[in-house]
């Protein structure tokens, strides 16, 4: 086993689990995950900034303002002046992102039941999460010197 056909076994699970969850919330609340995800962020965080969104979502400032974009076109959040900073808007959920969220986490978590859940237990789904937080810290740390 080499740490290659580990990278590809990884992003392989990722892109099918991302699927599966995409084609799920799409069919039920008619949003992409991508944007389902911004809407967790900002539930998260309360009223935000494109940057503070960008800065979760480890995506470009510019990517973000169009998310965002697209989800003030559809309702699911406001866009408010920043009374902070002027060069900053910040960002709200509406009322109706409410029950699209509730609605989707219930399709996030059955399809991930059956996705994902259906394959590891509990120890293992425990071990994995772990593991993987493990190595985010260390893809968000500075490189070392070899």
């Amino acid at each position: 086993m080499s740490l290659y056909d580990v990278f590809f076994a990884l992003t392989r699970v990722e892109i099918h689990l991302w699927d599966r969850v995409d084609e799920a919330l799409r069919a039920e609340v008619d949003v992409p995950l991508g944007r389902f995800e911004a809407l967790l962020v900002v539930r998260r965080l309360g009223p935000c900034r494109i940057l503070d969104i960008s800065r979760e979502l480890v995506v470009t400032v510019g990517g973000t303002s169009k998310l965002v974009d697209r989800l003030e076109e559809t309702g699911l959040c406001v866009r408010a002046p920043n009374p902070n900073d002027r060069r900053s808007s910040l960002i709200t959920l509406s009322e109706s992102a409410a029950a699209v969220l509730e609605r989707g986490e219930a399709v996030i978590e059955a399809t991930l039941r059956s996705h994902l859940g259906a394959h590891l237990g509990g120890d293992e789904l425990a071990a994995l999460l772990g593991s993987l937080r493990v190595v985010r810290r260390g893809a968000e740390s500075p490189p070392t010197a070899q």
